[in-house]
């Protein structure tokens, strides 16, 4: 992909949002170079299976990148750094605040050098608050935002997910302010220092919930999308133990799944009459423990109905849907060892 072909990245992101973010800007076709102090190494090399002295997830963040290690702590390579980063387009990096004018590589400073950098940072709260230097990671920015109390268990207690939205929020936010940054520098000359905060990329995240608050509703009992309160909107068990999802938002959705399974009864005119206080839910659940998952999805292939089965992990390979869309590209380390690497999400044509 060659969207950013042209555009020179110097990379001091560790663990996971800056690297997603770089990997993004890489993969659409910039030229990234990561740079690492052999005094801080990524955390990320040593995280998890190990291939070829680096972990696997290392090598699926950084294996389009340049990778450089310099001691930009003392003034020989500090100088060959600077002498680098005078050509560069855009620095991205992920201390905080402050870490980087410790080491004479802050935005002042390197815009002696190079005025029309854009110079990204990525922290977690941001630079100049009253938060700027506490610690933190993905669960942290998820408490802070809000959204954690939007993914509670039936006791009410929080969920810890199995992945990091915030992490990777903030990788996407970061991609979208880099571009913006880029394009207005196209276009004017002149570079950008860019703010991105990890909690504040949840943000949209709060969107429909928060509106459903500010007009005095109570969001646990009338949202229509959060997985607990409709049946038109839910995970269902199959008769093999594993899930469906139905997420028919619009009432023409359900109706169409009622036909296919032969319940006129359960149709409605409203999605509000779907709601689980006003609908024998226990008699879809129970319908759906008749079958297994990929029978349902043979019963209800080629109709209009907004069912999708719940993929495990070790099922995604294989699966025809991750199979048309090439999601799974197969690398090969400098050392000749293969892995598999999850490719851009989207595509171009010219």
């Amino acid at each position: 992909m060659d969207l950013l072909s042209g555009i020179k990245i110097f990379d001091f992101t560790r663990l996971l949002p800056g690297p997603i973010a770089t990997l993004l800007l890489a993969q659409m076709g910039a030229e990234v170079i990561k740079i690492e102090s052999p005094k801080r190494l990524d955390y990320v090399r040593f995280s998890g299976p190990q291939i070829d002295d680096a972990s696997f997830l290392y090598h699926q963040l950084n294996h389009n990148k340049t990778l450089h290690s310099i001691d930009y702590s003392n003034i020989k390579g500090k100088n060959q750094l600077l002498e680098h980063i005078k050509n560069a387009d855009v620095l991205i990096e992920q201390f905080r605040p402050g870490a980087m004018d410790a080491w004479g590589l802050g935005y002042k400073e390197i815009k002696k050098i190079n005025p029309n950098i854009v110079y990204v940072s990525i922290t977690g709260y941001g630079q100049d608050n009253d938060y700027s230097n506490e610690a933190g990671h993905d669960l942290n920015y998820l408490a802070y935002s809000g959204v954690l109390s939007l993914m509670k268990d039936d006791q009410g207690k929080p969920n810890i997910s199995d992945t990091q939205f915030a992490d990777i929020s903030g990788a996407y936010m970061t991609v979208i302010a880099t571009q913006s940054a880029i394009i207005k520098k196209l276009k004017t000359g002149k570079g950008s220092f860019v703010d991105v905060s990890l909690t504040d990329a949840m943000n949209p995240f709060l969107t429909l919930p928060y509106s459903l608050f500010q007009g005095g509703i109570d969001q646990n009992v009338f949202n229509l999308i959060n997985g607990k309160t409709t049946v038109n909107y839910a995970v269902y068990i199959c008769k093999d133990g594993k899930w469906l999802t139905v997420a028919a938002m619009e009432i023409k959705f359900w109706n169409n799944i009622c036909d296919v399974l032969k319940k006129p009864d359960w149709k409605r005119k409203s999605p509000i009459d779907l709601m689980n206080h006003s609908f024998p839910k226990e008699e879809v659940e129970q319908l759906f423990k008749n079958k297994t998952r990929d029978e349902w999805l043979n019963v209800f292939k080629g109709h209009d109905v907004c069912i999708a089965p719940v993929l495990e992990l070790e099922e995604l390979r294989d699966s025809n849907y991750h199979k048309t869309k090439h999601t799974f590209q197969n690398l090969t380390t400098k050392k000749g060892s293969n892995f598999k690497a999850i490719k851009i999400p989207f595509n171009t044509k010219n």
